[in-house]
C-alpha cells in the first residue's frame, strides 16, 4: 500500500513520524532523568517509541515505492541525500524503543526478581538503560531532523 485516498502515503505518514519520534524522545529523556515521572509514565515512553518505529517503517516503505514511481532510473542530488538520511532513521528509532523498553522492564519487580542477578548488577543495568535512552533519544531526534530537512529541501528547494 503506497497510497491513501489517492495521495502518496509517504508524506502523510512522515508527519506522524515527525511528531511521534520527538514526543517519544522527550518522554524517554524525562523518564530517564526524573524518577518520579518514570514511575508515573510506566511503559508510555516505550509505547510511543514503538508507534514511532512502526510509522517509520511504513514511511520508509512508502517512500521507496514513491521513489520507484517518480524516479524509475534512480535518484540523485537532494532526493538521494534524503533517501540516505531516511534509511538510518529506523535504526535510531529502534534503539530508542529498545532502550526505553529496557528502562521500563528493569522497574518491574516481577521480572527483575526472577533474574539471577545481584542488586548492584540490576542497578548498573538500570543506569545503563537510562543513559542509553537519553543517547538514543538524542540520536533519533537528530536523524529525524536530518531526514526531514533533506526531504523538505528535495521537495521545496533551497
Amino acid at each position: 500500500m503506497d497510497t491513501f485516498n489517492g495521495l502518496p502515503l509517504h508524506p502523510l505518514v512522515v508527519h506522524f513520524v515527525v511528531v511521534a519520534v520527538p514526543v517519544a524522545a522527550f518522554v524517554a529523556i524525562a523518564a530517564a532523568v526524573w524518577p518520579a515521572a518514570r514511575g508515573k509514565m510506566g511503559p508510555l515512553p516505550s509505547i510511543i517509541a514503538f508507534l514511532g518505529l512502526i510509522a517509520t517503517w511504513v514511511a520508509m516503505s512508502a517512500g521507496e515505492s514513491l521513489e520507484e514511481k517518480l524516479f524509475p532510473d534512480g535518484v540523485s542530488g537532494p532526493v538521494a541525500t534524503h533517501t540516505e538520511a531516511g534509511d538510518v532513521v529506523i535504526i535510531g528509532v529502534g534503539c530508542l524503543f529498545g532502550a526505553a523498553l529496557l528502562m521500563y522492564l528493569v522497574t518491574i519487580p516481577a521480572i527483575v526478581d526472577r533474574l539471577p542477578l545481584s542488586e548492584p548488577v540490576v542497578k548498573a543495568i538500570d543506569v545503563a538503560a537510562r543513559v542509553l535512552s537519553v543517547a538514543a533519544a538524542v540520536a533519533a531526534l537528530y536523524l529525524v531532523y536530518k531526514a526531514g530537512d533533506s526531504g523538505a529541501r528535495a521537495v521545496w528547494g533551497g
